[in-house]
């Protein structure tokens, strides 16, 4: 019995010490002690800065920055929740790996432990981890720096394991499983990656009651749904902290609802429909699958990058077009999510081979994520789940619903070349098609699904001109160099630069042809017994892993890494940055003019040295963009105009003047050149200020279009939902009245105010009611919005000391919740580990 458990064991020994060879075999750089420059790692780095320097400094969480947008939660930034545990399960299951090693080891981890759930032979399981980690899309976003993402997807597959083994009848040890690993899940914080997965689970779990119903198996389903019910209850328990957080900020964020009135058609309770498919997959572009360069590999690569694809463009155009990206699909940049030709062969053969339920689960669960993932291009179905389907709407980007496929697609794939290891001679038998009384036998069911891949992989080579080879931006582009060069200079250059697509297009044609060959081949010799499983196996994984690692290497390669100490400092400050730190004045705003071309509201390096009225975040709060669309982005015009004009200091003063908006939010700074002093803004209101007179208006429409006809330092628009706040108040005028802040912390500001006089007070800080508590003398007051986004209170009369804290009782509340949930998950996996080995002694 011993020897029989140790050889059990020895594939799974295997599988770790490849996994974490392979691992470093691709980021061999790390060795060397070199690390990728992520870009958004090093923006989430500049967005951090704040919160990162005081958790250092005074050793707790601030839960609240400064540095963007005026101010917002830290919750969806960076912050630590000390008594959710799993932080340390996550570092064990990864062998303590460092970003991004522990990413790719795992998803080959998580999609094993899968695969051996499933009673996939564990030889052939570690092949499909390989398929299914190295997918392109892995590396184009650990290249990018969505580690959450990536870490989300790693624990998906052994939730689903889980949830099988429930499905089993193996409640204990399917709970335990279902709960850690969808603990873990929640953990990666990537709600839309774990939504788009439960879809499928829905689907997964729909046809399985239905046939348990069918069967009447009703106390399966009880005791199912009973397990399922407490796992996810310790799950999100574990991960309360956050999970609570967040949903309370979601509300008042660009994912929530606007209390503004707006375009109905576009307009739904999260996002609006133009912004949530931005990205939207073109129809055609899901032959990226199989072909890498269908619709080009990726934005992020210039044709010149392939020597061979400038071979025939006209010598005079070679280095213009070599500077074009090699992308020409329909979204405005992107990359292939390439899942492997030999995979996309296996997937078709297995539609014909396999039967059960799992193939329609898995096929199901394909189409509905592609065609989810065209968006706009298939509109009506978009809409259906935009305005129907709970959640949906919150996320961006629908085109990232493909992940579900390139999940599917690798189990089938496997699932197939299981079968036919377990049954040699299933080339003999015959298959009956879906829906039909037509059999086919699995010997032709071969040759079709080789004809459907490398067949048309050929059929493109041999006729490009099957498929399209514009962009959507190409008729910019042409009008451009019309308006520049004259109409035939500008069909030359389109000409050319078709000539360099399809060059680009038929040698992954070829390429993928020439794969799917490979890996029939290696399969047709084993189904005819000319080589064995124990040959087979390792050569198909070959075969594939090779596939996969060349169009992985075009999107991160060594070139992507940098020395550690260089990534370390990702800005160096810039003369005006210098000249701004140089103020003493603990808080202050400032608007950089001279960041990335997308503007300042797609700047997050401003926040490593400032407090940014601009910033860079996907969950910002609404009613921020909502003023940023209606007003600073004017007033941004109007100071870049006067600028433009060379102005004289008093035109300059007289524009900074009118930027009522702007001056509210204490805009201080203004950086024109990063390598210039920057303008300081004299009309600036400063931290808090007392205002005379009070605006009432009776909705959110009415505030947000009064607070552009009046004079922030004087009146305070109302919305009059606070108007109990002001009962009995009576503006009267103070010219020796003051207040200022003495004591700057992100969670902790402290202010001093003299008056003789009941005054009304507007504080340069972003109203958000879930955790902000005022303060005065100590006694805990009461304060409303005001001006759309600001604080306002009224202040008695004399000299007070006046505290706002951010103390939100969800976060230290489900603090509690989480260590109880993970003392409770620790000790239910126990109890299965227990159990377990009882019954493997019996």
């Amino acid at each position: 019995m011993k020897n029989l458990n140790l050889k059990a064991l020895i594939p799974v020994i295997v599988a770790i010490l490849l996994f974490v060879g392979l691992t470093y075999g691709y980021f061999s750089p790390m060795l060397k002690d070199k690390v990728i420059v992520q870009s958004d790692m090093v923006l989430n780095k500049a967005m951090s800065k704040e919160i990162s320097d005081f958790r250092e400094q005074q050793k707790e969480e601030a839960l609240w920055t400064n540095s963007m947008f005026g101010g917002m939660p830290a919750y969806q930034i960076s912050i630590r929740y000390p008594n959710n545990f799993l932080y340390e399960v996550r570092t064990i299951l990864t062998l303590g790996m460092s970003s991004p090693a522990m990413m790719l080891f795992n998803l080959m981890l998580g999609f094993f432990i899968l695969l051996l759930i499933l009673r996939v032979n564990p030889w052939l399981s570690i092949v499909g981890a390989i398929a299914y980690a190295f997918t392109a899309y892995t590396f184009i976003i650990l290249d990018a720096g969505h580690i959450t993402k990536a870490a989300a997807l790693g624990y998906l597959p052994p939730l689903f394991g889980g949830v099988i083994l429930v499905n089993r009848g193996k409640y204990l040890l399917g709970g335990a499983l279902t709960a850690l690993f969808f603990a873990l899940e929640l953990l990666c914080n990537h709600i839309q990656m774990t939504y788009y997965f439960f879809i499928f689970l829905l689907i997964y779990m729909l046809i399985e009651w239905a046939i348990k119903i069918k069967e009447k198996q009703y106390s399966d389903i009880g005791k199912g749904l009973a397990v399922f019910l407490v796992a996810g209850v310790i799950a999100v328990g574990c991960n309360f902290s956050n999970l609570w957080s967040t949903y309370e900020y979601s509300k008042y964020t660009i994912r929530g609802p606007s209390e503004l009135t707006k375009d109905g058609a576009n307009q739904t309770s999260g996002v609006d429909k133009d912004y949530a498919t931005q990205w939207s997959m073109g129809k055609a572009e899901v032959m990226t699958l199989m072909i890498p360069g269908f619709k080009g590999t990726s934005s992020n690569i210039p044709v010149s990058e392939n020597k061979s694809a400038l071979k025939d463009v006209d010598p005079q155009m070679k280095e213009y077009i070599g500077s074009m990206p090699q992308y020409w699909g329909d979204q405005l940049f992107t990359m292939s999510p390439y899942a492997g030709a030999i995979v996309i062969f296996l997937f078709v053969f297995g539609l014909f081979v396999v039967e059960g339920r799992m193939k329609w689960v898995l096929l199901a669960g394909t189409i509905l994520s592609i065609t989810l993932s065209w968006g706009k291009n298939m509109m009506w179905l978009t809409e259906l789940f935009l305005d129907y389907f709970p959640m949906y709407n919150k996320f961006r980007a629908v085109s990232q619903i493909l992940v579900i496929a390139e999940f599917c697609i690798p189990l089938l794939a496997i699932l197939v070349v299981d079968k036919l290891i377990k049954n040699p001679g299933l080339i003999k038998d015959k298959v009956r098609l879906p829906f039909t009384k037509t059999e086919l036998s699995v010997q032709n069911a071969f040759f079709v699904s080789f004809g459907l891949t490398g067949g048309l992989s050929l059929l493109f080579y041999l006729m490009p001109s099957l498929t399209d080879f514009t962009s959507v931006a190409d008729a910019q582009m042409f009008d451009s160099i019309q308006k520049s060069n004259g109409a035939q200079v500008a069909q030359q250059v389109m000409d050319n630069v078709e000539t360099a697509r399809i060059a680009l297009f038929k040698a992954d044609a070829l390429r993928s042809f020439f794969f799917v060959v490979l890996g029939a081949l290696v399969l047709w010799l084993y189904l005819k017994n000319k080589i064995n499983a124990n040959i087979m196996i390792p050569l198909l994984g070959l075969v594939i892993l090779i596939d996969l690692w060349g169009v992985d290497k075009r999107h991160l390669n060594d070139k992507s890494f940098t020395d550690k100490k260089k990534a370390e400092t990702p800005f160096t400050p810039s003369t005006a940055d210098l000249a701004i730190l140089e103020d003493k004045d603990p808080n202050y705003r400032v608007l950089n003019l001279a960041g990335p071309k997308e503007g300042p509201f797609n700047d997050a390096a401003t926040s490593y040295f400032h407090k940014s009225v601009g910033g860079y975040h996907p969950a910002k709060l609404r009613r921020y963009q909502e003023l940023i669309e209606t007003y600073i982005t004017s007033n941004i015009q109007n100071i870049g105009n006067t600028l433009r004009s060379n102005p004289t200091d008093s035109a300059l003063r007289y524009t900074f003047s009118k930027q009522g908006v702007l001056n509210m939010l204490n805009t201080k700074y203004i950086i024109y050149n990063p390598e210039a002093q920057p303008l300081q803004n004299r009309y600036a209101l400063g931290n808090a200020w007392f205002v005379d007179e009070i605006k009432m208006v009776d909705n959110a429409d009415q505030e947000l279009a009064t607070l552009g006809e009046i004079d922030p330092a004087r009146t305070i628009v109302v919305d009059k939902r606070y108007q109990s706040e002001l009962d009995g108040f009576k503006a009267s005028p103070d010219a020796n009245a003051k207040i200022r802040l003495t004591e700057y912390k992100p969670n902790h500001l402290t202010y001093e105010s003299k008056t003789s006089s009941e005054q009304l007070a507007v504080f340069s800080e972003v109203f958000y009611k879930d955790g902000w508590n005022v303060y005065v003398d100590g006694e805990k007051k009461t304060y409303f919005s005001g001006d759309w986004i600001l604080r306002a209170m009224r202040v008695p009369a004399g000299e007070h000391k006046i505290e706002f804290k951010f103390e939100p009782t969800k976060y230290y509340t489900g603090e509690k919740i989480s260590l109880v949930s993970c003392l409770v998950l620790f000790g239910m996996l126990g109890g299965a580990v227990v159990l377990g080995l009882r019954q493997k002694k019996e």
